[in-house]
């Protein structure tokens, strides 16, 4: 179940997490693209924990604060992918006060959705859409969320070890990309940790 108070709890510890991880974001980044990917989440997760005496009981309202905030502070090609599933998801929550499970799968689906629209990816190309993949798969059989992020995105980065990033900037690396991590795959695998 999810709702406002268990939303600012996490919001509040994938922050602790974001300044932790943020060199670590920055420098695998850096290896394949511009190095501003721990700049774009702690950014982005500093203005949504600004603002997180607004969040309502309104679920959908909340996902649209956190959208709003992506938005405001990040002008990445990353950042702008969360600010637009963050909104994609906030239009199907709409007057929802909780999400069940069903939801929660629903929130990564449209994520997925949106990461393919918006970017232009998709599965196979390793990028943080073969993470959310792996973690939708795993959540249609269990509700064990904290060990399904932590393994699934665990499972995605070691599924793609020496296969080639074919989207971004990454591209231009060609085979050297093979023994490099996703960034965003990294990235969520570092703040799956939280759970």
């Amino acid at each position: 179940m999810l709702n406002k108070k268990n939303m600012e709890s996490i919001f509040e510890k994938l922050l602790i997490q974001a300044k932790k991880s943020y060199d670590e974001f920055n420098a695998a980044d850096g290896k394949v693209g511009d190095g501003d990917l721990g700049v774009t989440i702690l950014n982005g997760l500093e203005e949504v924990n600004n603002n997180i005496t607004n969040f309502k009981d309104d679920m959908g309202a909340n996902f649209m604060l956190c959208s709003q905030a992506f938005v405001k502070k990040s002008g990445s090609s990353f950042g702008t992918l969360i600010a637009f599933s963050l909104m994609n998801i906030s239009k199907n929550l709409k007057g929802k006060t909780a999400c069940n499970h069903d939801d929660i799968i629903g929130i990564f689906e449209t994520a997925l959705k949106t990461i393919h629209e918006r970017g232009k990816t998709k599965l196979g190309d390793k990028t943080i859409a073969d993470s959310l993949d792996l973690i939708i798969k795993k959540l249609k059989d269990s509700s064990n969320y904290s060990e399904v992020f932590k393994s699934a995105t665990k499972q995605a980065l070691e599924d793609f070890k020496g296969k080639k990033i074919l989207i971004g900037r990454a591209r231009m690396f060609e085979d050297k990309t093979k023994d490099l991590d996703d960034p965003g795959m990294f990235a969520l695998n570092k703040l799956s940790e939280i759970f």
